[in-house]
C-alpha cells in the first residue's frame, strides 16, 4: 500500500487487504480505514492501551448497555477490565460498508462486524454489531474521535 500510513497486520497480505477495502479504493479512503485496522490489531493482542491510543485524547466510545467512555484514560481502563474479564482472549473483526470523506481531516465510517469469541473465526449472531466511526486527522495521523456500535442481526444481544 502506498498511502504513507502504517497499516496494522490485522489483515495479512495484499489480497486480503484489497478484499477488506472492497470498493473503497482511493488513497484517502484507505488511509481513513487504517483506524479500524489498528483497533482490530490492538484488540487481537487484548491490548487496552493500543485500543485507547487509536482514539484522540478526548475521543468518545459508546457501547450497548449504557457504556459511555470519554478520553484515552477511561477507554484504556474500561478495555483493561474487559480483557481481564468477559473479553479475555477475544478478537474483533469487521468490514467497511460506507466511507464518507467529510473534509480533508474528517471522515465517517460504517462497519459491520463483531466480537470473535476466544478461538473462533466467525462472529456468533449475538455478538454481531453495526458500528459508526468518526475519524479525524491529527498531527498527520487518522485517529478515532468517536465510536459507537449497536447490536446487529436477529439474534444480536451484545451487552457490555
Amino acid at each position: 500500500m502506498s498511502t504513507g500510513t502504517q497499516v496494522a497486520p490485522a489483515i495479512d497480505g495484499e489480497k486480503a487487504l484489497d478484499a477488506y477495502y472492497g470498493s473503497f479504493t482511493s488513497a484517502q479512503e484507505k488511509e481513513v480505514l487504517t483506524v479500524p485496522l489498528r483497533l482490530v490489531e490492538a484488540w487481537s493482542r487484548n491490548d487496552a492501551a493500543g485500543v485507547a491510543n487509536a482514539f484522540t485524547e478526548d475521543g468518545v466510545m459508546i457501547l450497548p448497555g449504557d457504556v459511555f467512555k470519554k478520553g484515552r484514560d477511561e477507554i484504556r481502563a474500561f478495555m483493561a477490565a474487559a480483557y481481564a474479564g468477559p473479553f479475555k482472549g477475544t478478537g474483533v473483526t469487521g468490514r467497511p460498508v460506507d466511507v464518507r470523506i467529510i473534509a480533508d481531516d474528517a471522515a465517517l465510517i460504517r462497519t459491520h462486524g463483531g466480537i470473535l469469541a476466544a478461538g473462533q473465526t466467525e462472529i456468533a449472531e449475538e455478538l454481531a454489531v453495526r458500528s459508526t466511526w468518526v475519524v479525524v486527522k491529527r498531527d498527520g495521523q487518522w485517529q478515532l474521535a468517536g465510536y459507537q456500535n449497536s447490536p446487529r442481526g436477529a439474534g444480536a444481544t451484545l451487552r457490555w
